[in-house]
């Protein structure tokens, strides 16, 4: 299956079982750290959804590269910056400190 650029797609295992998947992604960019980083948070969250914090600073850092459909643009554009700022008050961008720059697309 191949995906054009700016073309909005998503997967998911639909077994029981661990899934295996392989890709390809041109330019590659950020997506594998964003991805592991989600699924990291998600897991870390009890396996339905990445934490809030995670989700609103990986979206908003590598929105750029990647972007989460199943999420409202309202909250992504309002509630994503508040969460976001709070999370920097309360440190926990920390975890991100290695995190690669986004790519500039302009």
């Amino acid at each position: 299956m191949s995906f054009p650029p700016g073309v909005a797609h998503r997967f998911w295992n639909a077994g029981d079982d661990e899934l295996v998947c392989t890709g390809v992604v041109r330019p590659p960019g950020n997506v594998e750290y964003f991805l592991t980083e989600i699924f990291a948070s998600t897991a870390r969250n009890g396996g339905q959804r990445p934490g809030a914090f995670d989700a609103a600073y990986l979206t908003r850092r590598y929105r750029s590269e990647c972007a989460m459909l199943a999420i409202p643009q309202p909250v992504q554009r309002i509630v994503f910056p508040v969460i976001v700022a709070v999370g920097r008050i309360l440190g926990r961008h920390r975890r991100f400190a290695g995190a690669p720059k986004p790519v500039d697309r302009a």
